[in-house]
């Protein structure tokens, strides 16, 4: 695994871990720390889901290891826990409509009224 990062030059990313094998889920984020953020899930190298935690990341990683449908989906992860919560939702709408995962059925939406008609 990846050695979880931290870093107090980051404005919005404060620790983060990237392609760690999927049962290293325990140790994100250390053993007793919860934190809001986002969550990558690959199969390989190749982006599976995208997802946000606000209450916890290494729960939500546990979950998709263990019992819903991306159970044996995906085999390694990254993780961002992200200072500014507020942002979590932004970031990851932009991450679906940019990378448009395999395993994620909703793909972010803005709100109408800021749409251009190019």
């Amino acid at each position: 695994m990846t050695k979880n990062k931290t870093s107090s030059r980051n404005k919005l990313i404060k620790k983060w871990a990237e392609h760690a094998n999927w049962k290293k889920y325990k140790f994100a984020l250390g053993k007793k720390q919860r934190g809001k953020g986002i969550y990558v899930l690959y199969k390989g190298d190749k982006i599976y889901y995208i997802g946000r935690s606000g209450s916890s990341l290494r729960s939500r990683i546990k979950k998709h290891s263990l019992k819903d449908r991306h159970k044996r989906k995906w085999d390694n992860f990254s993780f961002y826990q992200i200072l500014k919560t507020k942002y979590i939702g932004d970031i990851e709408r932009l991450l679906l409509r940019i990378y448009k995962p395999k395993g994620n059925i909703n793909l972010g939406r803005f709100k109408r009224k800021y749409k251009l008609r190019i």
